[in-house]
């Protein structure tokens, strides 16, 4: 994930560098004390339902870093439907939701005015109660150590962030701090105004480092030039395995129906065991839940009815409807069948964001040079009930706790 500069210089106050074990410290211990505060109206309050349970919050779980995983989920299908109506129907989707917003939220640190208001407002930050925009990356702080503080052999999920700017130039001080303190984000000067294309090598080599060369080349040629002043990089990396692995001695060859008009010979994957699952009738879906190693991590599959055409699915889709169904998941014997996949992607976040709303920062006066999504899936296969992934489905993966969406997509056409 590539964000950029232009809002980076209005934090006018110094921010001592003293240490900070992030993950244990309390909001007095985080001198965030940006220039610009953005103040959420306060809803209306709404009438008591009597048939309406109070939401129970995960055990451990401080209440605003619940609503920020909520935000999180609320951007993510947002941002998931905007791609799936401007992409064809047959093609695969794949991005990570919580690494675009982190980097924005980096973003929000030097934003004032309409464009500040308008990051909380897209990005779903003001729908936190905490009313002072400064505690969003408080509680930023809190959710990524929830997320990235699980690390094994078997499963591992890391995220990284850095500054890349211009070593000519003096960046505030407590931009730096604060970006650093709470994001790991330390600025590294580069040349950009007298070499713009070996900053972005060394920008590419950075990425690829911290993602163990999964990612290469996030910075097309072309991409940086003189006038660039600063390049924000998030990059997020998975690796997990299985609880229950997938025989390599139980995969065949099946086609997959691309479409109406379209199939293709693809190698599906084939377990039977016990998994959460549901078949949510009325809404013509399977919901299957693969776990990794830990628990903690999960894959959920979203296949649509036979019948069922899987936009149709994604028109209807939201926080409230996933919420239902991954509460109603329950385990059950399933034979699962799936085809071994690799899904990459890349899209404009600039022109799906305006869409939704973020317009001000990327006018000329507040741009982002670049930004650029590619993420790699892998094979994945089912469990008993039925489970035959043989036509496109939605996945999730997910922090299970408190239902992170690290990564959504689709796998339209595994071909």
């Amino acid at each position: 994930m590539v964000g950029g500069w232009g809002l980076l210089v209005l934090l006018p106050l110094l921010v001592s560098s003293q240490d900070v074990d992030i993950c244990s410290a309390k909001p007095r211990d985080l001198p965030l004390e940006p220039r610009c505060i953005y103040r959420s109206p306060s809803p209306e309050e709404e009438p008591p339902t009597p048939t309406r349970e109070p939401e129970k919050i995960p055990d451990s779980t401080n209440p605003r870093v619940w609503e920020l995983s909520k935000a999180n989920g609320y951007f993510a299908l947002s941002l998931y439907k905007r791609l799936a109506q401007s992409k064809s129907s047959d093609a695969n989707i794949f991005m990570s939701p919580i690494s675009i917003s982190t980097a924005f939220a980096m973003t929000k640190l030097g934003a004032c005015g309409h464009t500040l208001e308008q990051i909380m407002d897209v990005f779903g930050f003001s729908t936190i109660k905490e009313k002072t925009s400064d505690q969003v990356h408080f509680f930023f702080a809190k959710l990524n150590c929830r997320l990235y503080r699980k690390k094994g052999k078997s499963t591992e999920l890391v995220s990284a962030n850095r500054l890349f700017g211009e070593q000519s130039l003096a960046f505030n001080q407590t931009y730096q701090n604060i970006s650093q303190m709470v994001y790991g984000a330390k600025l590294l000067p580069l040349n950009f105004k007298e070499h713009p294309e070996d900053a972005r090598l060394t920008i590419n080599r950075w990425v690829s480092n911290q993602t163990e060369d999964r990612i290469q080349d996030v910075l097309p040629e072309g991409v940086l030039d003189s006038n660039t002043v600063m390049v924000l990089v998030n990059t997020i990396y998975f690796k997990g395995q299985w609880k229950s692995k997938f025989d390599k001695d139980n995969v065949y060859k099946s086609d997959f129906t691309v479409s109406q008009s379209q199939t293709c010979s693809v190698s599906m994957m084939f377990q039977e065991a016990k998994f959460q699952y549901g078949r949510f009738q009325d809404d013509q879906v399977q919901v299957l839940e693969l776990p990794y190693r830990g628990d903690d991590i999960t894959m959920v599959i979203i296949l649509p009815a036979r019948d069922m055409p899987l936009a149709q699915v994604e028109e209807t889709l939201d926080l409230q409807k996933l919420s239902v169904w991954l509460d109603g998941l329950q385990e059950t014997t399933v034979s699962v069948q799936i085809p071994r996949f690799r899904v990459e992607d890349g899209f404009s976040l600039k022109e799906n964001l305006q869409a939704m709303g973020l317009t001000d920062l990327f006018n000329p006066q507040a741009s982002l040079p670049a930004t650029g999504v590619l993420a790699v899936g892998r094979s994945f296969n089912l469990n008993r009930e039925l489970f035959i992934a043989d036509r496109p489905f939605l996945l999730l993966i997910r922090e299970k706790t408190i239902n992170t969406l690290v990564f959504t997509g689709r796998v339209a056409n595994p071909c």
